[in-house]
């Protein structure tokens, strides 16, 4: 009786769904024009912020090349800041603070969803980004961070554990004693999660396996079993890579966040338990024929070609052939390397088809194996791919009006993607496509072009920018405004690669030339004329 209730609920729900979608079109349009437009509505634009206790303006992007505006990437930019804004909810019955849906269809607080939420927040009120990363912990389970938090159903689960990951992250943009607070509010918190996960989904070899194929957030993959779910399998013996990626990068966060907190005993704890992680991965996951890692249970390798084999990447797993081998894999246009980047399947793979987990690209994997490709330092690549996601997300958004949970690899445009097709039930409450206005982890389109374009890194007191722009930028001029650092910048790519601009920052301007990868400090400023 209590399924039928929920069931019932649910559709019900469902069924409000459109009507809130009407609803929330029309505000991100007038959103989105509305911080377009600073200067015209700046005392409307503070007075709508105010109302969910946003301290800063958004930031701003305008975009030029040689025919005048590229109005799909600055409406595109700004129209996640306006998504975002509209998916932040203030306290109430899923969390006593702030939290993040992901998408007006999804009325629930997700683990993973919210640790890339923040990713995006950082860039424009850290003091949301924490908050978004609080209503998760807030609503945890003994030590247990839960699947998702919602009025409807409740989840034994977890998912993949990047909340000490992202808020390792906020330190970029958060003043260092806010950033401390912050660590110690959340730190024993997160490392006790960390002990959880090694006592309940550690597998004797020293991989790590998730209790089921939702718990992974990508759950209709081949890997699991059927489109439509109907047959998964039992995944807790299988050693998975991504799971595995994201334990090493939740140990490298928490051994970040000790050391904030002046615990050096506890770091050096948390760095020696990524090594064995990394170790168990490579010993047990690698498959040299294929130069992949899959999953592996008994029975042995599930040889499943999916963004779950690169991820690795992500946490410095690999050594630097085993890197080299991935990469090619990665920039190979039969598996990988697509129009928009990257597949969540490999094209080539016999289980490729347009069905969520199953082939389309996913903004939060492609961010993650983007971000392998940068720290094993094969930036010409990673800057190629990171231009081709934003200009592909910003190009959609232009031509159908929305952003979505997934994207076709091969074309601007959702009209071929399927969600679990042949399961009747998530046709009647999620739809039969990819769910629309979707600002949870695609909203990372901005972070990409902020952090892997612009190359905004540092912190609040050291800001720095390393811009790597592709050679098919050369013409294009961006100009972006950043309150979070009180800062402007106006650069033009310049063919070659280079870079040139002026950066405006604390009431100083300077005027910069810098080569492809080339640090630039925003100190050093001149004052900036009356």
């Amino acid at each position: 009786m209590s399924t039928l209730w929920y069931n019932l609920r649910t559709a019900a729900a469902g069924a409000r769904r459109f009507g809130r979608l009407v609803v929330f079109g029309f505000e991100q349009i007038v959103l989105s024009r509305l911080f377009e437009r600073r200067k015209l509505a700046k005392t409307v634009t503070a007075a709508l912020l105010r109302t969910k206790d946003i301290a800063l303006p958004p930031p701003e992007l305008e975009v030029f090349n040689a025919s005048g505006a590229v109005p799909n990437w600055s409406h595109g930019f700004n129209s996640v800041n306006a998504a975002l804004f509209l998916n932040l909810r203030t306290a109430g019955d899923l969390s006593a603070g702030r939290h993040a849906l992901p998408a007006p269809a999804f009325r629930g607080v997700y683990l993973w969803d919210s640790a890339f939420i923040a990713q995006v927040w950082k860039w424009w009120d850290p003091e949301v980004a924490f908050d978004v990363l609080d209503a998760v912990v807030r609503g945890r389970d003994g030590d247990r961070l839960q699947h998702f938090i919602s009025e409807f159903a409740a989840s034994d689960l977890t998912q993949p554990p990047l909340l000490a990951w992202s808020l390792a992250r906020l330190d970029e943009t958060a003043p260092r004693a806010r950033f401390r607070v912050w660590a110690e509010r959340h730190y024993d918190a997160l490392a006790a999660y960390h002990r959880w996960l090694q006592a309940h989904r550690r597998l004797a070899d020293g991989t790590y396996a998730w209790a089921h194929a939702y718990e992974s957030g990508v759950e209709n993959a081949p890997r699991f079993g059927a489109r439509d779910e109907r047959a998964l399998r039992d995944t807790r013996q299988t050693g998975a890579p991504d799971l595995c990626a994201y334990m090493v990068l939740q140990s490298e966060a928490l051994a970040v966040l000790a050391l904030s907190l002046d615990r050096p005993a506890e770091a050096r704890t948390f760095y020696a338990m990524a090594g064995d992680v990394r170790a168990a991965t490579d010993a047990q996951l690698w498959c040299d024929d294929d130069g992949l890692y899959f999953d592996r249970d008994a029975g042995g390798r599930l040889r499943s070609r999916t963004v779950a084999s690169l991820l690795p990447l992500w946490a410095g797993i690999p050594d630097e052939t085993q890197a080299a081998r991935l990469v090619a894999h990665v920039l190979d246009p039969a598996q990988f390397n697509t129009l928009i980047p990257i597949p969540s399947v490999a094209l080539s793979d016999r289980d490729f088809e347009r069905d969520m987990w199953r082939g389309p690209v996913w903004i939060n994997t492609a961010f993650a194996v983007i971000e392998g490709l940068r720290r094993y330092g094969y930036h010409d690549e990673a800057t190629e791919l990171a231009f081709r996601l934003c200009d592909g997300v910003y190009r959609t958004h232009h031509e159908t009006g929305h952003f979505y949970e997934f994207y076709d690899p091969t074309a601007l445009g959702v009209k071929q993607l399927h969600r679990k097709r042949g399961n009747r039930w998530k046709r009647l409450t999620l739809g039969a496509g990819p769910v629309t206005d979707f600002v949870g982890w695609t909203g990372l389109v901005n972070t990409t072009l902020l952090e892997m374009l612009f190359g905004l890194h540092g912190s609040r007191d050291a800001p720095a920018l390393q811009p790597r722009f592709p050679e098919r930028a050369a013409g294009w001029r961006f100009a972006l405004a950043l309150p979070v650092w009180d800062a402007s910048v106006d650069l033009e790519v310049l063919p070659g690669r280079v870079t040139r601009g002026e950066i405006e920052h604390a009431g100083a301007r300077r005027a910069f030339s810098a080569a492809f990868g080339e640090k630039v400090s925003f100190h050093a400023m001149e004052p900036a004329p009356a």
